[in-house]
């Protein structure tokens, strides 16, 4: 019997969310709610542990690839999450029955890429490390901060049209504030150009690289901001094995040793300063998902590991995104990654049952155990492989769980026993 295991998967989001999945404690109760948006964006679902619907709300977007990102905070400090929310070209704030409390739109001539008029939302301390400000990324290059009200403490504009993937916060500069990452991406036709671009917690450009500087894509997928050298300064670590200092300069690259580096998991080094990273991918197949050390050593890849192989079902199996976890306050960290399976297209056009592998590994990459799981794609789903899993004590028993979304919409919930 499997140490790890499935503790709970009755929640089922009846969609694949991809980036449109979060979590939060919107009524209170020390457990949180899953939330999700479907492929466009136009129906908005919250669920609770048991799997019931506290509430559904249909909204104003038309996208087209599960991009949009909302997000969930405690903006009027009642002990309940509220859920800040992209409408169309508004912004609006619900609480945890559904009802809209705040209201803010916008003048926003044309849409991204994916048809999103807004899309990333986040939460961030840019006044205060106390202080809950709401930062948006407008279609057309525009970024805003916004205050509990939704009224603009600063508005920064002149960027690419479309935001890709997420925001990322950290206080790179050490000034107790967030700082501001993001990819912003620019399409002709078949070809993208993108900037990488650091905003300090007043919106003043603290650096914008072009992506081509560093490798040839548009964008960056995943960011870690932390000492990783061990020296007591900040380093930004991309997504495809690059550590950059607080100016966009390299300090060590690692992208060679990949195919696809997509999603970032650090913890400290146990044997002094610094941080043990892994990185795992995604559109690679060679299971080069890596482990590195902060002074940029590779520890090891994931070959070895056990792989299901799905060209049976005419599937490619890959890595779906990775975590670090603490089981209990005491416990040592573990990185997690599972399988996922890929179709030559995103939209699915039959449904497919298969089984994968969860992959449980300590710091440097030993093989601590798996979890067996049955999945499923859904004909007329649609999977970009990118979903939005989370690490978060979800059902308030002072654990950590892995928050893991099947590909036939049902929230997977694990636990390790002891």
């Amino acid at each position: 019997m499997s140490k790890y295991y499935i503790a709970n998967d009755k929640i089922d989001l009846k969609c694949y969310p991809n980036y449109s999945f979060e979590i939060g404690d919107i009524n209170g109760d020390g457990k949180m709610e899953f939330i999700s948006m479907n492929q466009s964006g136009n129906l908005l679902s919250v669920f609770n542990l048991d799997g019931e619907i506290v509430f559904e709300k249909t909204l104003e977007n038309n996208g087209n690839w599960g991009t949009a990102i909302f997000c969930t905070a405690d903006i009027n400090s009642d002990g309940c999450d509220e859920l800040i929310v992209q409408n169309g070209k508004s912004i609006i704030i619900l609480d945890g029955k559904g009802n809209i409390i705040k209201e803010r739109k916008f003048n926003i001539p044309r849409a991204d890429m994916y048809n999103i008029y807004i899309p990333l939302l986040g939460a961030a301390n840019i006044v205060s490390p106390t202080t809950i400000s709401i930062i948006a990324a407008l279609a057309g290059g525009v970024i805003e901060a916004l205050d509990s009200n939704l009224d603009t403490i600063w508005k920064v504009d002149g960027f690419r049209n479309s935001f890709l993937h997420e925001f990322y916060f950290a206080d790179v500069n050490g000034d107790g504030l967030d700082e501001i990452i993001f990819s912003t991406v620019d399409q002709d036709g078949d070809e993208y150009y993108g900037d990488f671009i650091l905003l300090d917690n007043d919106g003043t450009l603290l650096f914008s690289k072009d992506v081509q500087n560093y490798l040839d894509d548009s964008h960056f997928d995943d960011i870690a901001v932390a000492d990783f050298l061990g020296d007591g300064s900040t380093q930004i670590l991309v997504e495809k094995g690059i550590l950059l200092d607080i100016n966009g300069n390299v300090i060590w690259d690692l992208s060679g040793e990949m195919d696809h580096g997509q999603w970032i998991a650090h913890v400290p080094d146990p044997t002094g300063t610094g941080r043990l990273g892994f990185i795992s991918e995604l559109w690679g197949y060679d299971l080069k998902s890596m482990f590195f050390t902060g002074k940029g050593q590779k520890i090891r890849d994931a070959r070895g590991y056990p792989w299901v192989d799905g060209t049976d079902k005419g599937l490619l199996i890959a890595p779906s995104r990775c975590h670090a976890v603490y089981w209990d306050k005491l416990s040592e960290p573990e990185f997690f990654f599972t399988q996922q399976a890929v179709r030559g297209d995103h939209y699915c056009d039959r449904t497919t049952h298969y089984d994968l592998i969860a992959l449980f590994m300590d710091i440097n990459g030993n093989l601590l155990g798996t979890l067996p799981f049955k999945e499923t794609q859904l004909e007329g789903y649609y999977y970009n492989g990118e979903v939005h899993s989370k690490v978060a004590d979800v059902d308030g028993d002072g654990c950590e769980e892995i928050v893991f979304i099947k590909q036939y919409g049902h929230v997977m919930i694990i636990k390790k026993r002891g």
